[in-house]
């Protein structure tokens, strides 16, 4: 039998014992798991961030993986504490939109965590990371169902979902995410580009941001000079603008929440001439 795999995500950064605590929960309760931690460097309290990371990561992770999301700035208040089954997978993390991705599933199911015989006890007023959701994700890890954690959630609570909108042969989105490297990731993906722009190849579309325009996307990182600014489909699946060997959102001024615009160029650059992005 394979180790269950619990990813982890919070707002705690690395110079604390808090993430490390976490852990040693985890493996206290489920010692054969797994643990993978996406990150901790989410800005403190950005609960969207955290909800985007977790769409952008939890697809690559396989059937039964239990997803541990906590950017908790309502720790100790009246907010609910979920489970959530949807998309093969559970996350665990309190009621307040971080687990947006796995609720937008039609199938998703949720509970609030009422149960306390799952909790570590005592249950502190401030780390609800280490005395609720942490045990229970490693229970799920072990088998324990979700439906035996509490009853179900009706009514969770939702962030605006920010899907691009596709009008007049435009798509007008944004940029959700700027990473370690300086690319931008915005929430225009390949599906989008497909239902927007069938059999148009990608080498004749063009990019917005700001007031700077890429006329194609580009295969690869590698495939302009050093230097060359991109607009390229990443591993994310989502457009995202680039530098070869460089920061793209720094020297643009770009960050989250700019505006994006694709478009079809009125004429396609020639394929043996590639022609450089504006900037």
């Amino acid at each position: 039998m394979s180790r269950p795999i619990i990813t982890f995500t919070s707002d705690f950064g690395r110079r604390d014992w808090f993430v490390g605590v976490v852990h040693g929960v985890l493996y206290q309760v489920c010692p054969e798991a797994h643990i993978v931690d996406l990150t901790h460097d989410i800005p403190p309290g950005n609960v969207a961030r955290a909800a985007f990371l977790l769409e952008a990561a939890a697809p690559d992770f396989p059937p039964g993986t239990v997803h541990l999301a906590v950017v908790d700035p309502g720790v100790g208040t009246a907010r609910r504490a979920l489970a959530v089954a949807a998309r093969g997978q559970a996350f665990v993390g309190p009621d307040n939109g971080i687990l947006e991705w796995a609720l937008r599933h039609p199938g998703a199911r949720a509970w609030t965590l009422t149960g306390a015989r799952w909790f570590r006890q005592p249950v502190s007023r401030t780390f609800h990371a280490r005395d609720v959701f942490a045990p229970v994700a490693a229970h799920l890890a072990g088998g324990v169902a979700p439906d035996r954690l509490g009853p179900e959630a009706r009514d969770p609570v939702r962030l605006p979902h920010s899907a691009p909108e596709i009008r007049d042969d435009v798509i007008e989105g944004c940029v959700m995410f700027v990473d370690h490297f300086g690319n931008a990731l915005t929430n225009i993906d390949a599906e989008d580009l497909a239902r927007a722009f069938p059999d148009v190849p990608e080498r004749a579309l063009e990019v917005r941001v700001l007031d700077h325009t890429i006329r194609g996307l580009a295969h690869s990182y590698g495939e302009h000079p050093l230097g060359t600014v991109m607009a390229v489909v990443g591993s994310s699946g989502r457009i995202e603008f680039a530098q070869v060997g460089g920061d793209c959102a720094t020297r643009l001024g770009i960050g989250a929440g700019d505006r994006v615009q694709v478009r079809r160029l009125r004429a396609a650059p020639p394929e043996s001439e590639p022609e450089p992005p504006g900037h």
